[in-house]
């Protein structure tokens, strides 16, 4: 009976380390590509202005770029989260620009997400956009784009 029960409590013990790793795991990746979390790991909360798809020229979505604003410091963000070619490393960018300011962009090789940049455009509009590629060098692959490349959200 002492080995029935030692038995039964090393297989309780493995059964609960093993359950635990796996979601705690899924969710920090969920997380991860949230918009809203990205650009939130500044300690302020952003909500979304506006959004694009980012597609191929054949129409495909790989992703969506967000601009995003915070009342709490004021600020713009944008990030690019990819839904295609996730877990691979592809060169993908996001970039805020504003209007007789600065220019903003985080790029390189990304398995998930590009971003978050932010920027201060108080009394100014900006332009956001973002670029998935399907390759890791940003030069041989294809590029999915979207965004807007017109003055916009003045304020």
């Amino acid at each position: 009976m002492r080995v029935a029960f030692k038995r039964a409590g090393l297989i309780m013990a493995m059964a609960a380390s093993a359950f635990v790793a796996v979601p705690a795991t899924a969710q920090a990746a969920a997380t991860a590509a949230s918009p809203a979390a990205v650009c939130g790991a500044d300690g302020y909360s952003y909500s979304v202005v506006a959004s694009a798809p980012v597609k191929f020229s054949s129409g495909t979505v790989a992703g969506t770029v967000y601009l995003m604003y915070s009342s709490g410091n004021g600020k713009n963000c944008v990030v690019t989260v990819k839904t295609s070619y996730t877990g691979s490393a592809t060169f993908t960018t996001a970039q805020l620009m504003i209007q007789n300011g600065n220019s903003y962009v985080d790029q390189g090789n990304y398995t998930s997400y590009a971003g978050p940049v932010r920027g201060s455009a108080a009394g100014k509009c900006v332009k956001y956009w973002g670029t998935i590629n399907t390759g890791p060098d940003g030069q041989a692959g294809i590029n999915a784009t979207g965004g807007r490349m017109s003055w916009g959200n003045c304020g």
